[in-house]
């Protein structure tokens, strides 16, 4: 009983150390708009766009007081 317990007891504290796959790649994005939204009721965010080299837009939401500028440049993590 107590091998049988320990085996059980040894699976699943291994099972939980599996590696993971992650599900995404970097990708080269430039700011091409800032436009500010109200999202929630009473709090106004910044909506930033950014574009890929594929021209693909990419949207985020950022808190008012944040500052960037058009043409900023960063690497962003999408899924596939």
């Amino acid at each position: 009983m107590k091998s049988i317990l320990a085996l059980t007891l040894s699976l699943a504290l291994f099972s939980c150390t599996s590696e993971k796959e992650i599900q995404a790649n970097i990708v080269d994005v430039q700011l091409v708009k800032i436009d500010t939204v109200s999202r929630f009721p009473n709090a106004m965010q910044k909506l930033l766009t950014w574009r890929s080299e594929q021209n693909v837009d990419y949207v985020t939401f950022e808190p008012i007081n944040s500052q960037f500028r058009v043409g900023t440049r960063m690497k962003v993590m999408v899924t596939k």
